[in-house]
């Protein structure tokens, strides 16, 4: 039937994009490996692509092009465009830019580390050569500095509109209320008050649905044959029309929620300001849940997970057949705490946050919608007997 299609394969494109979303921002967090284009005998190679006031994780790859092991292997930025020292970016969390490997690298073996920058203020838009030094002890226990010169590149490139825009209003709010954390309070509840309208077409077009599901049982039993599946699609869609009733009408408010999430993730998830912004357990905002001792570790995201299950179980229409999203019920806050748990404790505090907020308005608005609507039982399919 059209609307038992219409809805499973919404729920499907939902997991699809989740799933795909959590792929692109991971692999985007992750930074690709910096090839080592020198042949020096421990070769360097550094790569890091950023945006302004942004943290700047440079991966570097260190390479043993030597027949002997490798010990005491440290690597230290010296310039940036032929300026001595790290500017335009800054320390944060090491006490110089180096980095230092604890075992000694094998012979033809490669290892990938990475060093944490930051900027204070924002970086010109533009693409920076980073030369350095490395020193080691070769196989026969020969101390060796060297200077690598154009180790690698670390690309500042442009944020976009609607990203910066809400760094401004983030920036704005904290300079109300002296405090990131309440900014980002403040922003969710925002977000939540001025998507309502949409929030309420979501549900108004599942409710709709729902108060015919009756005439849509009468129209089943009127054409039980699969050979009658045209006719019963024709009368079905015509039942729609006569009601006002519009089968992708729920599918818009996802339509305008994905950008507007996937901006506000550009916005705070890597976001320098956020450095200096302590949150209860959390020495600063911009830190992942997994950086965390282990004692804190797995608040955030046990937090997320939850208040998705919670939002998922305040969606729910009296009557309505759960058996196409009893899955997603359970999985999808599994998968949205497991991706809490490395990004940023801001990031994972607004999907916390908004979860809540969202739990409260579908809450509202489905009890508004649905009270004048007959107590049904929720339709829960099982599996058929042997």
């Amino acid at each position: 039937m059209i609307q038992k299609s219409s809805r499973k394969n919404t729920y499907r494109l939902l997991l699809v994009v989740t799933l795909l979303l959590g792929a692109l921002t991971l692999a985007g967090c992750v930074g690709a490996a910096a090839p080592v284009a020198s042949s020096d005998p421990v070769g360097i190679g550094l790569a890091a692509t950023v945006r302004p006031l942004e943290n700047v994780p440079i991966m570097i790859t260190i390479k043993n092009n030597m027949t002997k092991f490798v010990s005491d292997v440290k690597v230290q930025v010296v310039s940036i465009d032929g300026n001595p020292g790290i500017a335009p970016f800054a320390l944060w969390q090491t006490p110089d830019a180096s980095v230092s490997l604890a075992a000694p690298l094998l012979p033809g073996k490669s290892i990938q580390v990475k060093l944490l920058l930051q900027q204070k203020t924002p970086a010109a838009i533009k693409s920076y050569a980073v030369n350095v030094s490395v020193s080691y002890k070769d196989g026969d226990g020969v101390a060796v500095t060297k200077i690598i010169p154009n180790a690698g590149i670390v690309r500042v490139g442009s944020i976009n509109f609607l990203s910066a825009g809400i760094r401004w209003i983030i920036a704005q709010l904290n300079d109300l209320v002296h405090s990131y954390a309440l900014a980002i309070i403040l922003l969710t509840l925002g977000l939540k008050l001025l998507t309502e309208p949409l929030t309420r077409m979501q549900f108004k077009s599942t409710v709709d649905m729902q108060k015919l599901q009756p005439q849509l049982a009468k129209l089943k039993a009127k054409y039980p044959s699969k050979d009658d599946a045209t006719k019963l699609n024709q009368d079905t869609m015509k039942l729609y029309k006569d009601n006002n009733v519009n089968l992708f009408s729920g599918c818009l408010p996802l339509l305008v929620q994905w950008p507007v999430f996937l901006a506000l993730f550009t916005a705070i998830n890597n976001y320098s300001p956020f450095n200096n912004a302590p949150f209860l357990w959390a020495p600063a905002l911009s830190m992942a849940s997994s950086a965390l001792p282990l004692a804190t570790r797995f608040i955030m995201p046990v937090i997320v997970a939850a208040s998705t299950y919670v939002q998922s179980v305040t969606s729910f229409i009296p009557g309505q057949d759960r058996s196409q999203t009893a899955m997603l019920t359970y999985f999808m806050p599994l998968l949205l705490g497991y991706w809490a748990y490395g990004f940023s404790i801001a990031l994972a505090l607004y999907w916390a946050l908004f979860s809540l907020f969202s739990a409260g308005q579908q809450y509202l608005v489905i009890r508004r919608l649905t009270k004048d609507m007959p107590a049904l039982e929720p339709v829960v399919k099982k599996s058929a007997k042997k």
